[in-house]
């Protein structure tokens, strides 16, 4: 049974868990609706032009160690600055920028590896110092939590390639080594961002990585392999309790939604709520050629990019947000998290959308407001040094439920919470406003917590304390079988915890 979770006659205990509206999961009925909420554009906080840095530099991965971030990510130059020339041979790095606030973020000189016959670097990583028979194509590492962890995996990587999946260690995130002697036994293609982390509320390891399955035929994996163009990217999980023995990899259940080609995941649990696992996919799209693509970015160097692969001229990515309670059964949007934007020189290009996994909390540019939430995504790739663009959210603010200034009802699932009071993270406008009534499990009104007891809910909060004829005590509707009744006009409710 999961941490904070139980069950008491089928109802489910939240215990003190703050609680999302990014589904439908507390939802028995409502006419208000679930809304998307895209990040905010904030600045270009770093630029990717070492030697040994270019333009395919990427899959940034964001790690919190102690008093810093470090953002690791593979660094490789593919194309000249007019796209006329593909460096297909030229090596890739895995390297590392810190932060100590989520915005202002430093290239160390580490002294690890030697490019150029110097050490005066950030580079952590090259692989051929292992192995020359394989190429580098992603890196992703993560902090074991794990307490049954040694000190020496404190840190583990995995690192792909086509049809191969390896796994790297690290005591300090700074020098790694091969775990094992040979590729995790687990199938798939691996060739994007593959990742894995330690659930301490499941007690266990997951795995969200890469591979391609072909809806219309009966290919195999192999197959599809070796006819990619046949096959849909994927995103398939599996699981380990020691990160050795791994179960069989399975599709993202996605239910009734369109089967489209998804190019990595984004993963993670979300710090606010670890019960929840969030994602923003990249989504990848290849068009046939047509006079569109000339009222994209610089369609002569697009044109010199086909000349390689028509793929790299063709193909467009954007991205999405999903969320799971379970990890494998996952509600996804159909409207873009993250669109290419406005066009220009750079952007409408196979890279576009590729937000980082993990996220920072970073203070606010307005004065006296609360710390946001920071992702951040790579710009400029094909043609120039890539650039790290900063995104900011709400806490909690990926989705929210929504009532527009007609006023709207909703009711939600029966439920058991632990705890003494009600704390919402709500935004409503100066004429909007909410109200909360609880009601029993047949749905009758409890006595002094009606909507008409309820003190109207008026501002914008992260944790606006919810009180009933002035009294914020609900003590007394803790460990009893309860539901919630909303009343919101022009609202937006973002989450909800019960606290002690």
């Amino acid at each position: 049974m999961e941490k904070g979770m139980y069950k008491m006659d089928n109802i489910e205990n939240i215990g003190t868990r703050r609680e999302l509206l990014v589904d439908e999961y507390f939802i028995h009925s409502t006419t208000a609706k679930l809304v998307l909420h895209q990040p905010t554009k904030q600045e270009i906080c770093f630029r990717f032009d070492a030697p040994y840095e270019g333009t395919q530099t990427g899959y940034q991965v964001i790690i919190h160690d102690g008093e810093k971030y470090r953002l690791y990510y593979t660094a490789k130059d593919s194309t000249s600055p007019d796209g006329k020339k593909y460096f297909r041979d030229r090596p890739r790095y895995v390297c590392c920028i810190e932060s100590t606030d989520g915005t202002n973020w430093v290239r160390p000189s580490l002294g690890i590896i030697e490019y150029e016959n110097s050490k005066d670097n950030n580079i952590v990583f090259d692989k051929t110092e292992y192995d020359n028979t394989t190429k580098l194509d992603n890196f992703i590492p993560f902090i074991d939590t794990n307490p049954s962890c040694p000190a020496d995996q404190k840190y583990k990587a995995f690192e792909g390639g086509w049809g191969r999946l390896s796994v790297y260690k690290s005591s300090d995130g700074y020098h790694w080594t091969p775990m094992f002697d040979k590729p995790l036994s687990i199938e798939g293609t691996f060739d994007s961002s593959n990742l894995a982390f330690w659930d301490p509320y499941r007690q266990k390891y997951w795995a969200y990585v890469r591979s391609f399955h072909n809806p219309d035929t009966d290919l195999t994996l192999s197959d599809v392999k070796n006819t990619v163009s046949n096959g849909i990217r994927d995103i398939s999980w599996c699981e380990s309790g020691d990160f050795i023995n791994w179960s069989a990899p399975q599709m993202l259940d996605f239910g009734n939604s369109p089967d489209i080609p998804l190019y990595s995941s984004s993963i993670t649990q979300y710090y606010r709520a670890p019960h929840m696992f969030i994602g923003f996919p990249m989504r990848y799209i290849e068009r046939e050629w047509s006079s569109s693509y000339d009222q994209m970015s610089d369609p002569i160097h697009r044109k010199n990019r086909m000349k390689h692969d028509p793929r790299y001229g063709l193909a467009l990515t954007d991205c999405v947000f999903m969320s799971s309670r379970d990890g494998k059964s996952w509600r996804r949007t159909e409207e873009a998290y993250l669109r290419p934007g406005i066009a220009n020189e750079y952007n409408w290009i196979y890279g576009d959308g590729d937000i980082s996994i993990g996220m920072c909390e970073t203070e606010s540019s307005v004065k006296g407001e609360p710390k946001e939430i920071s992702v951040y995504s790579c710009e400029k790739y094909w043609k120039d040094s890539i650039e790290l663009r900063r995104y900011t959210i709400r806490p909690d603010g990926f989705m929210s439920l929504y009532a527009d200034g007609k006023g709207h009802e909703t009711s939600t699932k029966t439920f058991v919470f632990e705890g003494n009071s009600l704390t919402l993270n709500v935004s409503t406008t100066i004429i909007g406003g909410m109200k909360i009534e609880f009601q029993d499990i047949s749905g009758n009104t409890i006595e002094g917590y009606s909507l008409s007891d309820c003190d109207e809910i008026i501002g914008d909060r992260l944790d606006y304390t919810v009180s009933w004829k002035g009294s914020k005590d609900i003590s007394v509707l803790a460990g009893r079988p309860v539901r919630m009744r909303f009343y919101m006009k022009d609202v937006n409710l973002y989450s909800f915890k019960f606290e002690k």
